[in-house]
C-alpha cells in the first residue's frame, strides 16, 4: 500500500506543471506569451495585458492578430481588451490603433459574444470621434 501511494504522489508531481503568476511578468513578457501554443496562456496574457494601465496600447499589433484566433475564447478577452485600449486611447489614434478599428470593423466571427464585444469597442470609438 505504501508503495502505491508514494508511485501515485510521484506521478501526480511529475504531470503538474508550476502555475505562472501573470501579475509578476513585464508586458513584453506577456506581449511574447500571446502567440503561445496553448490558448489558456494566451487568454492570461491578454487578459493581464488589459488590465495594465498602457499595456494592450503596446500590444495592438499582437492583440489585432489575436481576433482572428482559432480559439473563442481568447477571440472574446481581446475584444474586451480593446475595448479596454480605447477606453484608455485619445484621438488621434496611432497607425496600429487605426488598423485594429478597421479589422472590428470588418470583423465577422461566428460568435454572438466576440461581435458584441466588437460593438462595444466600435462605440468607444465612435463616442470619442464625436
Amino acid at each position: 500500500m505504501y508503495r502505491y501511494c508514494v508511485l501515485l504522489l510521484l506521478l501526480v508531481g511529475c504531470n503538474s506543471a508550476p502555475q505562472i503568476d501573470y501579475t509578476t511578468l513585464t508586458v513584453d513578457q506577456l506581449r511574447s506569451r500571446l502567440t503561445d501554443s496553448d490558448p489558456n496562456v494566451r487568454w492570461q496574457s491578454v487578459f493581464e495585458l488589459e488590465r495594465r494601465e498602457g499595456g494592450g496600447i503596446q500590444a495592438v499589433k499582437e492583440l489585432t492578430a489575436l481576433l482572428d484566433d482559432k480559439n473563442v475564447e481568447v477571440r472574446r478577452v481581446t475584444t474586451q481588451a480593446f475595448a479596454g485600449i480605447f477606453l484608455e486611447a485619445k484621438p488621434p489614434y496611432s497607425k496600429e490603433l487605426k488598423q485594429a478599428i478597421v479589422v472590428l470593423k470588418n470583423n465577422q466571427d461566428a460568435d454572438e459574444v466576440v461581435r458584441s464585444g466588437v460593438r462595444i469597442a466600435l462605440g468607444i470609438v465612435e463616442s470619442k470621434q464625436k
